[in-house]
């Protein structure tokens, strides 16, 4: 009886401790998760492709000279790269320029 009390005692502060650790390290592990994303976003917004001449707005061909590199990580710093200084964004209507 006296060795199952002491297991108990000791249970008694360990097992919550355990949780708070396992929880700890989960919320930790989401907090982390979340920072990576948004500097992977943040590298991601560096892609300079759709402000390029040789950007073709398609789907199946989005640039003339690097196909497999457009909106990449690997297209951050093109050599190829021009800007396309006539450049309007697509969500402007006609009506709206006059």
């Amino acid at each position: 009886m006296a060795l199952q009390k002491i297991i108990m005692t000791q249970l008694g502060w360990f097992c919550p401790f355990i949780i708070w650790l396992v929880l700890l390290c989960f919320f930790c592990a989401i907090f982390f998760a979340i920072q990576d994303g948004f500097l992977y976003l943040k590298k991601l917004h560096q892609v300079p492709c759709d402000r390029c001449s040789f950007y073709t707005g398609e789907t199946c061909l989005k640039c003339t000279i690097h196909p497999y590199k457009a909106f990449t990580e690997e297209a951050i710093n093109c050599e190829d790269w021009e800007g396309n200084y006539s450049y309007s964004p697509v969500f402007i209507s006609e009506q709206e320029v006059r």
